[in-house]
């Protein structure tokens, strides 16, 4: 079964449309077509763009009837970009809480580092 975007980009090329005219077209950026055809959905700004742009793009190729029928079956994509953004809300996760964990030391080793600089100062004063 081929997939939308294999369906588009098939239509571009047989109307001789390179990714730039179809960008002047769409107002889409080239990378975001060249991700609709490839079927990289994550590689869109998020969710919410993937089915707009696909719709927009078919419109400019003459194909919107027979996309709004696979855009009506939405489990392909929005699987693939649900995972998506998952892996990457986990990765956001987990960095900002390495980032909290290098502040929290960083913290403790400078009272630390503070609370021995102040007992030598008073130990040599003595």
């Amino acid at each position: 079964m081929t997939g939308l975007g294999t369906l588009l980009k098939k239509a571009r090329l047989k109307q001789e449309l390179t990714i730039e005219e179809m960008t002047e077209r769409t107002r889409i950026k080239p990378q975001f077509l060249q991700a609709i055809e490839e079927e990289d959905y994550h590689l869109l700004p998020g969710e919410a763009y993937v089915k707009p742009f696909i719709r927009t793009y078919a419109k400019a190729l003459g194909l919107e009837d027979q996309v709004a029928s696979g855009l009506e079956r939405p489990q392909s994509i929005s699987e693939e970009v649900l995972a998506e953004t998952g892996i990457r809300e986990r990765r956001e996760r987990v960095k900002k809480a390495r980032r909290r964990r290098l502040f929290v030391r960083l913290s403790i080793g400078i009272v630390i580092l503070v609370g021995a600089l102040y007992l030598v100062y008073r130990f040599l004063n003595i």
